[in-house]
């Protein structure tokens, strides 16, 4: 993998640069040892002399004297030895330091950068923005894909900044709210929400708008984006979903292209309930090189297959129809952007929760969403809920493929029934740039008349009505 190498090279780097402070000096020291030997010309030989060779005196030599010098010429003196032997320890506890002090460089700045990554987390700023459905919301399969993929593009941090700060999320929250009746009672609404950093709501509406055209998002007509007003409150239950199977195996099953959306068996449960409820689908978009990780993944678990088959084991292998049909669907999450995702279901109560995860729990395939046991975290996450924090280092079994997430967060069309929606009428059709648009204000003369709209060019404007967009219309 792409980190692992560059982990790889930093150490390498580390322990160069630790070897170099050692290994240099000595390399200087010992190139001033060496001696130049000097060039000159060529001279004449001296003539030899001849000379007698005188017989050396001979003198008494102990027998003792004899044995001493014998021994040290076997044996070196002890300084001579102890000098050696403590610069040895000295040059390997210089590279012992030096080691140490690039571990902990390579120590401090991991820890600087997880806890400027951890404030990241806490003061960045996110708003909750409504989607606006409309009366036909309905996707192709691959339509959904791509919105998905560009929603990934566009949430994910360059890797400069996701190493110093941290990677931003994306979430969709299905709301079910209620409301006192002027008659008593109370009456329920549902409603779908995004949860972004407002920077990134513009573009979120195109990448939404390019699969479901007449859906808008913090907006009903030509105006900016706006927030929904309000914050959400503590919940007083909380249960977290991640897959009960690997990654490998995915969530979407053959067949599921004719049938309905999610969320709408998950908007009738909310409602059904008649108590506020809330259901979130948080992505936090990985780094790119783990689609490698995916494919890895994948070919393991096929080469598995294939070693069963072949090793005489009482395995089916790939000649079996149900690793047949698994490897199928394992095969439509390859070569996707991958998520992070945490999916959350709150309510007040215990028993909302547990029927509203019921649904959220109903579509399955290979693979299903699992509950995750909070026994001792479960008070943890009820204060994380309003701010949207998820836990800081995810689970891998909460990996899901940009196919997944298509699949999962499919908007609900307008055969739904049951469920109080609010949905946008007016479709997203642009006026042409020739044509004239009016003012909303009107211009009255003092004490006189309204003046009326004046035609230029064969063109006339009439200014907005009650629904608040201009109509334009084209004289002869």
């Amino acid at each position: 993998m792409r980190l692992a190498r560059l982990l790889i090279c930093a150490v390498a780097l580390t322990g160069g640069l630790a070897a170099a402070f050692v290994l240099v000096p000595r390399a200087v020291r010992q190139l001033r040892t060496l001696s130049v030997p000097a060039v000159g010309l060529p001279t004449a030989p001296a003539p030899a002399v001849h000379v007698a060779p005188s017989r050396p005196v001979e003198h008494p030599v102990s027998p003792s004297r004899v044995a001493a010098n014998r021994a040290s010429l076997a044996h070196p003196p002890l300084a001579e030895s102890r000098g050696r032997h403590g610069d040895s320890l000295g040059l390997i506890e210089i590279i012992g330091l030096q080691l140490l002090a690039g571990v902990a460089l390579m120590c401090l700045t991991a820890v600087v950068l997880a806890a400027g990554r951890a404030r990241r987390r806490r003061t960045r700023t996110y708003a909750l923005y409504e989607l606006h459905l409309s009366t036909h919301d309905q996707a192709k399969g691959q339509d959904l894909e791509d919105m998905v993929e560009s929603i990934a593009n566009i949430v994910r941090a360059w890797p400069a900044d996701r190493a110093r700060h941290g990677q931003p999320y994306f979430a969709l929250e299905l709301i079910c709210g209620g409301s006192e009746h002027p008659g008593g009672g109370k009456e329920m609404e549902w409603s779908i929400s995004v949860r972004c950093q407002p920077e990134t709501v513009t573009a979120l509406d195109g990448a939404i708008s390019a699969a479901y055209p007449d859906v808008r998002l913090g907006r009903t007509h030509g105006e900016q984006p706006r927030p929904r007003a309000g914050v959400l409150r503590e919940p007083g239950y909380v249960m977290r979903f991640r897959k009960e199977r690997n990654f490998v195996y995915s969530l979407i099953a053959d067949g599921e292209e004719d049938a309905s959306s999610p969320l709408e068996q998950i908007a009738r449960a909310q409602i059904a309930q008649g108590a506020p409820s809330l259901v979130r689908f948080q992505l936090t978009p990985t780094p790119s090189f783990f689609e490698e990780l995916a494919r890895r993944l994948y070919r393991r678990h096929e080469n598995k297959l294939v070693r069963q088959e072949r090793w005489g084991l009482p395995e089916g292998g790939l000649w079996s129809t149900f690793n047949r049909a698994e490897m199928r669907a394992a095969e439509r999450t390859q070569n996707r952007s991958l998520f992070w995702l945490e999916t959350v279901v709150a309510a007040d109560s215990r028993d909302v929760c547990k029927a509203v995860a019921a649904a959220v729990q109903s579509r399955r395939g290979e693979n299903r969403l699992h509950r995750r046991w909070m026994i001792i975290r479960q008070d943890l996450y009820r204060r994380r809920f309003p701010r949207a924090l998820g836990p800081p280092v995810p689970s891998s079994r909460t990996l899901v493929s940009a196919a997944e997430v298509a699949h999962l967060l499919e908007l609900p069309s307008a055969r739904m029934k049951g469920v109080p929606v609010r949905r946008v009428t007016i479709p997203r059709i642009p006026a042409p740039p020739g044509v004239a648009r009016g003012s909303r204000a009107r211009r009255t003369r003092p004490g006189g008349p309204e003046l009326r709209p004046s035609v230029s060019n064969g063109r006339a404007s009439i200014p907005a009505g009650a629904g608040g967009s201009a109509i334009a219309r084209r004289t002869p």
